[in-house]
């Protein structure tokens, strides 16, 4: 991932770890989520929101539709762990998010230990329903990226 708009430092907990020493599987997600948040806090200083959500921008909440995470090189306990995320693809009702974790001094140093994706779906949790996608979030994502809105298309309908 070169030039990501997001970039957060990452702490490794000792639970954490799994029998052998490294990083369980199931942790990578929760960095996923970390990463998120953090894309979320750097959108939300954009437009002007002070306060998250339950961690989402409010009115542009989201259920996960799908994820994957596609794992390089093991994580220990004492590795500086990095995670960037930037959103390549916005629909009518949802957007894609990738992901990157590193380990090393910087971000931009760091060596590949994990990458991923995932599908978010626009959803209202109190009437448990699927919602378009709000009016600012292209236009800010765009702005948040560096990039014209054209660029996010996405093969939704």
């Amino acid at each position: 991932m070169k030039n990501p708009s997001v970039v957060a430092r990452i702490p490794i907990r000792y639970s954490d770890l799994d029998p052998y020493g490294h990083v369980n599987n199931a942790a990578y997600l929760e960095f996923f989520e970390e990463i998120r948040i953090s894309y979320w806090r750097a959108l939300a200083d954009l437009v002007g929101l002070e306060e998250l959500e339950a961690g989402d921008v409010p009115g542009a909440r989201y259920v996960i539709a799908e994820t994957t995470v596609r794992y390089k090189a093991p994580i220990f306990l004492e590795d500086a762990l990095h995670g960037a995320a930037t959103i390549p693809t916005i629909g009518n009702r949802s957007y894609a998010m990738d992901f990157e974790l590193r380990t090393g001094e910087t971000f931009e140093s760091g060596l590949v230990a994990a990458d991923g994706f995932a599908a978010h779906v626009f959803f209202d949790p109190k009437t448990d329903e699927v919602k378009p996608r709000p009016e600012w979030f292209l236009p800010a994502v765009a702005r948040l990226e560096g990039r014209p809105e054209e660029s996010f298309a996405s093969e939704e309908a």
